[in-house]
């Protein structure tokens, strides 16, 4: 069983240095720990019971790490970073015509309604997505 073991560990580990992303570094803290039991003496379902539980607390323990780290290396595009931003209407926007320019940030963007409503020159529109080169917008109700 050393040597079963011991696969476990190599094959994990160059499956885990073959890939972009943590998928299987678990298994071989996992087969780790059996190897260890195996040296101490125990039984094969301890053995494996130890692969399972180890493998289970380990991806429990680090699933909360790994999300933190790729939330933080997700940047944003220019484009993404539009949505929710709010702009001005410079030319009416009219789905049914194919026109409407907004500004937002001192550039001109064409754009279009997202429920195809009309949206008079002046309004203030809240950007909701980006397709293509056009914003897609829907006019902010004044309070």
């Amino acid at each position: 069983m050393t040597a079963f073991w011991t696969i476990l560990i190599i094959g994990f580990i160059a499956l885990e240095a073959s890939t972009t992303q943590l998928v299987c570094i678990w298994f071989a803290g996992g087969a780790f720990i059996a190897l260890l039991l195996t040296i101490l003496g125990a039984g094969f379902w301890a053995q494996v019971i130890s692969f399972v539980v180890t493998s289970a607390i380990l991806l429990m323990a680090t699933k909360p790490l790994v999300a933190k780290l790729k939330e933080r290396t997700t940047l944003k595009t220019n484009t993404e970073a539009l949505i929710g931003k709010k702009a001005i209407v410079l030319e009416e926007i009219s789905n049914l015509n194919s026109k409407g320019t907004v500004k937002f940030h001192d550039v001109e963007w064409s754009a279009r309604s997202r429920d195809d409503s009309d949206i008079s020159a002046g309004s203030q529109v809240v950007v909701e997505e980006v397709s293509g080169v056009k914003l897609i917008v829907s006019k902010i109700e004044e309070e």
